[in-house]
């Protein structure tokens, strides 16, 4: 598919406004300078005025409940997804690679938000030193569109396949759950019938998520666990009747669950892998050995009323040393990989699909610097909302047009090493080059589909109209909310 092409499946959605959003959506994925959503009208690419960009918005959600609103976004969702599937990806591996993560939205000086409240950022220290700020968390599932283990040095393209507000009253592990579950039961999409692993890091290690997501027959989740918890064997069927015996009575979970491991303490264990693997990889010019040790039929204890009684997992656990056998890391990696087809991924496969995990973080700074992510000025929840899906599709038509944007190296880049040789291979380009072209390409061909209707212009706002002030509402602090909601 070409970008000619995508750009006019824009006008074929069936939605309203698909003029301006076509427009909008060429524009902010061609513009590499803009500080502000409203700077991308500067673009030539865009052919409508500055303030269509909120009047598309408006025309969308005027006068709709709260219901009607949420319906309207599903609505989108649905269409961008049937856009996105006529570009996927080629499968190289035996198995779809997704990525799911959170991403907070600051937005501390916008009193008239609903439902802001305290997220996680880095570095940053206020009030009882704590490292948050005030904002949203947005939940985002995201496709690799690297080759499987061997693509390693391609650049790291995440293809965003949803992206939505966490709501303040909803835990982020079963939000993430719900999204997971909707993409897998989604008949229209190529994976639908295929092995996919999703890779996410320890927040999710929790049965707010694992317990809700083990329903799916083809899911795979490979999550990353803190290196001091503790897990359980999983007994067999014999084991379950002989320790039985030594009860008064047959009740209980203790049948099910065996010896406890610490895997602070993995060293002392008394209970080899199942499975272990060694093989080298080579990062930066530099080898290093990994090898890989598996236990299988491990288990975590039931939490927050939550069974995870019949839920097993895989633990691996990954060393990285150097030639001379010296550890790179201090603590190992611990991963657990869950899901009923769990042992059809190989070790290899395993520490290969975590690593590119890492591809969402891309993403998200990618999107923050070079799409305006967590630019968009908006007193309105639905706005940013739509604005995540907006953001979505444009690097969507960054993928698109990779095949037709040139490499062009500066002249500073031109005796680079790595640069020469991902030219000599005919590797991809990233993200960042083809949004440096893409403006020239949507130039080149016929603009005229794109342009908006002329209209007599309006008369505007009255002299001396005054527009009423927006309700301000307080800030969420989650803490208090669940305590007052158990008094209650």
């Amino acid at each position: 598919m070409t970008v000619k092409q995508f750009c006019k499946l824009i006008l074929r959605l069936n939605l309203l406004g698909t003029k301006p959003l076509a427009n909008i959506l060429m524009a902010l994925a061609s513009q590499t300078d803009a500080n502000s959503v409203v700077q991308i009208s500067e673009n030539p690419c865009f052919h409508y005025q500055y303030s269509s960009i909120s009047k598309f918005m408006e025309r969308l959600f005027k006068s709709k409940s709260k219901e009607e609103i949420a319906t309207i976004l599903a609505e989108v969702g649905e269409a961008f997804l049937s856009l996105k599937v006529k570009c996927f990806p080629e499968l190289t591996d035996s198995f779809w690679l997704m990525n799911a993560d959170t991403s907070p939205l600051f937005r501390l000086y916008s009193p008239t938000l609903k439902s802001r409240r305290y997220v996680y950022k880095a570095n940053n220290q206020i009030k009882g030193n704590k490292p948050v700020d005030i904002g949203y968390e947005f939940s985002c599932i995201g496709l690799s569109a690297r080759k499987g283990r061997y693509g390693m040095s391609e650049p790291p393209w995440n293809l965003p396949l949803t992206m939505e507000l966490v709501p303040a009253d909803e835990n982020k592990n079963t939000f993430t759950a719900k999204q997971v579950n909707s993409l897998l039961d989604n008949e229209t999409l190529p994976f639908r019938n295929d092995l996919v692993v999703n890779t996410l890091d320890s927040n999710y290690s929790r049965p707010e998520y694992i317990a809700r997501t083990a329903r799916q027959p083809n899911l795979v989740n490979v999550i990353r666990v803190a290196s001091n918890i503790n897990v359980w064997k999983h007994l067999s069927i014999e084991e379950q009747k002989e320790q039985r015996k030594s009860y008064k009575d047959n009740k209980g979970a203790r049948s099910i669950y065996g010896e406890k491991y610490n895997l602070k303490n993995s060293e002392k264990w008394d209970n080899p892998p199942n499975e272990e693997s060694l093989f080298c990889i080579k990062i930066l010019e530099k080898k290093y050995h990994v090898r890989v040790r598996c236990w299988d039929d491990m288990m975590i204890r039931t939490k927050r009323g939550i069974s995870m009684k019949d839920n097993t997992f895989r633990l691996a656990c990954i060393d990285l040393s150097n030639e001379d056998g010296t550890a790179v890391f201090e603590r190992k990696l611990w991963l657990s990989v869950w899901g009923q087809r769990n042992k059809e991924l190989s070790l290899e496969e395993i520490c290969w699909a975590y690593r590119q995990r890492f591809d969402i973080e891309h993403f998200f700074r990618f999107g923050k610097q070079n799409l305006l992510l967590d630019k968009f000025e908006t007193p309105k929840e639905e706005n940013m909302d739509l604005w995540l899906e907006i953001v979505g599709l444009a690097y969507w038509m960054l993928w698109v047009a990779k095949d037709e944007a040139k490499y062009e190296c500066p002249k500073w880049q031109k005796y680079d090493k790595n640069r020469k040789k991902r030219i000599e291979h005919s590797l991809m380009p990233s993200p960042s080059e083809v949004q440096r072209g893409l403006k020239g390409i949507i130039l080149s061909f016929e603009q005229k589909p794109f342009l908006p209707k002329p209209q007599i212009n309006g008369k505007g706002r009255k002299e001396g109209t005054k527009l009423p002030k927006k309700a301000r509402h307080p800030i969420i602090i989650k803490a208090k909310k669940v305590k007052k909601a158990v008094e209650t």
